[in-house]
């Protein structure tokens, strides 16, 4: 399966090994997220994934985002191509990192729920797309620590290690990561994920940011997945980072309600 690693860096929070935090490392990415990922915002989005000697892949998806009472809802609804439409997929993140998955298909029950693999995966054709990487990396399954600073491609960046805490090892399959941080802006500029073996397995590079309304998004990155040699276009369509969201919308009995 090709695995995407999203970022949508737009997107939302986020240990194995045993790694004393610190305080700058923290402070910049809450930095991050408080710019970015908590904030109510509808996010019309688009996919596209290339690899050799393969049919490229387009996807397109709606993201509503909610913050409240220091929880994190995520509601993801597919929009193409047609045989996907319809199809959605609820997140519901707490403070501590933990997170529930509920996945749904038209006129269909419930198929998966919480700490499911399955359910932490969009799967289409050969492509896998985690939720993790979908809603921005889920930032605090990990601690952080500030590792310096240094300059990509002209930019200067804060960088912070991420190292994912023992009591997530099986909600991820990057237990270690750099992400660099603008210092003029706070946004990333790029990401390095690890897998389980501490290899690079892909570097995101964020090629453009859109402040609107006060809200700090990705309009465009590209994933390089070094294992497959394939490679991810993230493309912000729309943005509001004023919605009118209502609660209920975020909720499994309305879920099986309203699904297409």
């Amino acid at each position: 399966m090709r695995v995407l690693t999203f970022f949508l860096f737009l997107g939302l929070t986020g240990f194995v090994t045993t790694i004393y935090p610190d305080a700058r490392g923290d402070e910049l990415i809450d930095k991050y997220l408080n710019l970015s990922a908590r904030r109510d915002a509808v996010l019309s989005m688009r996919v596209d994934y290339r690899e050799q000697q393969k049919e490229p892949i387009r996807l397109e998806f709606t993201w509503m985002r909610k913050i409240k009472r220091g929880l994190a809802w995520h509601l993801l609804r597919m929009e193409s191509p047609l045989s996907e439409k319809g199809k959605l997929l609820l997140v519901h993140e707490k403070e501590n990192g933990d997170a529930e998955y509920i996945a749904y298909r038209p006129n269909s029950v419930l198929k998966k729920k919480v700490r499911v693999s399955a359910a932490r995966n969009y799967k289409y054709k050969g492509l896998s797309i985690s939720v993790q990487e979908l809603i921005g990396g889920e930032l605090l399954k990990y601690t952080h620590q500030f590792n310096g600073v240094e300059k990509v491609n002209g930019v200067i960046c804060y960088v912070v290690e991420n190292k994912l805490r023992s009591q997530f090892k099986n909600d991820s399959n990057y237990p270690r990561s750099l992400i660099y941080l603008r210092q003029d802006n706070g946004m990333p500029l790029k990401w390095e994920l690890f897998g389980n073996s501490d290899t690079l397995e892909k570097i995101i590079q964020v090629e453009a940011v859109k402040k609107i309304d006060g809200l700090w998004t990705v309009a465009r990155a590209l994933v390089e997945d070094l294992k497959k040699k394939g490679q991810l276009t993230l493309t912000l369509k729309e943005a509001d980072p004023n919605p009118d969201l209502k609660d209920q919308w975020f909720r499994e009995d309305y879920l099986k309600k309203n699904s297409r």
